[in-house]
């Protein structure tokens, strides 16, 4: 792991308070479905073929609430990982790995030709 990648709680805080004032984003304590499935999303873990939005939520739902702790989402990951077949360790690798987010929104504008 290189001294830039962020850690993994660290990125869940900045997960969990991603989208600030909408109805997705918390405190940075507690995340939403919504912003683990951004955050997998983001780490292309989620792409409808190797893990899916049923996928998620099948998973997020047994921990029975609307947002989840840290230590809860570390249960999720484990469940994750277990249910669809995956590396848990690399699974967590890639989520460190992703950049913060919204880094994949961040595209630099092409110039256009002649201007």
């Amino acid at each position: 792991m290189s001294v830039a990648t962020a850690s993994l709680d660290s990125q869940f805080s900045a997960f969990a308070r991603y989208a600030e004032g909408s109805a997705c984003s918390t405190d940075g304590e507690r995340i939403t479905l919504t912003n683990a499935d951004i955050w997998l999303k983001q780490a292309k873990l989620l792409d409808g073929k190797l893990i899916t939005l049923t996928d998620t939520g099948v998973c997020f739902y047994k921990m029975k609430k609307r947002t989840i702790s840290y230590k809860e989402f570390l249960k999720f990951l484990e469940d994750l990982a277990l249910t669809k077949k995956m590396d848990l360790s690399e699974l967590k690798t890639k989520l460190c790995d992703c950049g913060l987010p919204g880094a994949e929104e961040k595209k630099p504008e092409k110039k256009k030709f002649g201007t």
